[in-house]
């Protein structure tokens, strides 16, 4: 089955800083052709040298910005705001020489701010608001006027006119803090439910690979069935073989060995009678601790010769939790994981408050690199020269099954923490 996955957030933002120079050459080419119109057509005087600059350094500066967008580095939303700043502080200018709150297209201010408000979050939108109501104010009253070659004076210089001009101040300033508040709650609300609909793919996209790995499981353990029950058989007669000819220590040896043969079988066992019945079914609800205490109990038949140090921190009434058959098989990864890295010792510390109850598991071995704890739960990768990577992927779903969190990383000086976050079932 072929998935589709949802772009990242650094192509999401590579896009957005496309269209917004593509946005900047249209623009660029538009105040320059209403110049020239201006100029030769209307036959007014214009500062030519000044908008040329202006101009010129918007052409250089999204040259430069095309330059960003080839590099590895990511774009963030600073970067996109000071984009958006630099195209307000460039309208300005150009307004400034122009005519300023006179020229008719004095509203393309708001083109920055709706941008903004469309894209970035809440505090960039109401900094942009900000940003364009002083940029306009300063146009109203401070600009050069427009002036036409036969008639010296400025244009439209009345009582009226200057009424109406205000009257436009007063609209715009008002349009851009409208926008902060209502667009920029818009487009806050549509990208929680993009995330939320990505979450829920996501979601989807695991359960399936889940019930893969169920199917696959249940089906090996009915193939690996039989010859685990003959290698038990033949260990057994191998056995008494040995202890007929007085080899003891092979006979110790052997006793090892079929002790690892019935904790397969059982394993197997377990993963075809959860597959008979609902997750819950097979459990009890239980006292955390008493629930840890059996869990370690359980791991330490297979590691005698772990240090292991556990700390409960928690007070007043313990809470409790469901022993369920796979979350039991999930804390068995994570010790058998911190044990297998650090046999010197792998620390257990529990503790709960009101509405959650909170595990953390540490070790002491040589750490992961950043790009491996980035991996650990959503891609089948292992730490382990012979591991499947399967483990540690079950395990954060099935945490996350039961509505809880897992977060690994590395410890303050060696070795990776595992930190276990679930919620109280009393």
């Amino acid at each position: 089955m072929t998935h589709s996955h949802p772009k990242t957030s650094f192509s999401a933002a590579d896009e957005n800083l496309k269209h917004l120079l593509s946005l900047r050459a249209l623009n660029v080419s538009g105040q320059l052709v209403a110049i020239l119109f201006a100029v030769y057509y209307l036959d007014f005087v214009l500062p030519i040298e000044p908008l040329a600059i202006v101009l010129t350094g918007l052409v250089i500066w999204s040259l430069f910005t095309l330059l960003l967008l080839n590099q590895p580095a990511k774009v963030t939303d600073n970067v996109f705001f000071s984009q958006l700043i630099v195209d307000v502080v460039a309208l300005t200018i150009i307004l400034y020489f122009t005519g300023g709150a006179t020229n008719p297209f004095a509203w393309f201010l708001l083109v920055p701010h709706s941008i903004a408000s469309t894209l970035l979050s809440r505090r960039y939108v109401w900094l942009m608001a900000v940003i364009t109501s002083l940029s306009y104010s300063l146009i109203v009253f401070y600009y050069h006027p427009l002036v036409h070659i036969d008639h010296p004076m400025e244009m439209g210089l009345n009582e009226h006119f200057a009424d109406h001009v205000m009257g436009m101040w007063i609209g715009f300033v008002l349009s851009t803090f409208l926008m902060a508040y209502f667009v920029a709650g818009m487009a806050e609300s549509l990208r929680k439910r993009n995330k939320l609909l990505s979450d829920m793919q996501e979601r989807i996209f695991r359960d399936e690979r889940m019930v893969a790995l169920g199917t696959l499981a249940t089906g090996a353990a009915h193939e690996l069935g039989t010859p685990l029950g003959t290698m038990d058989v033949v260990a057994h007669e191998l056995e008494l073989e040995l202890q007929q000819a007085g080899d003891h220590a092979s006979s110790d040896k052997l006793l090892i060995i079929q002790g690892q043969i019935k904790r397969c079988k059982n394993v197997l066992l377990s993963i075809t009678e959860t597959s008979m019945v609902d997750k819950y079914d097979s459990g009890q609800l239980m006292p955390i601790d008493e629930y840890l205490a059996n869990v370690i109990n359980r791991w330490k038949i297979s590691n005698l010769g772990i240090n292991f140090i556990q700390t409960v921190k928690g007070y007043g009434e313990v809470p409790t939790i469901i022993s369920d058959v796979a979350l039991t098989r999930a804390f068995l990864n994570i010790l058998d994981n911190a044990a297998h890295v650090s046999p010197g010792y792998v620390s257990l510390d529990l503790d709960w408050d009101e509405g959650r109850i909170y595990i953390v598991i540490k070790d002491e071995g040589c750490g992961m690199s950043a790009l491996q704890l980035a991996k650990l739960g959503t891609h089948t990768v292992s730490s382990k020269e012979a591991g499947l990577g399967l483990g540690i992927y079950i395990t954060k779903a099935t945490i996350e099954q039961v509505g809880g969190d897992i977060q690994w990383e590395n410890g303050t000086k060696s070795g990776v923490c595992v930190s276990i976050c679930l919620p109280l079932n009393n």
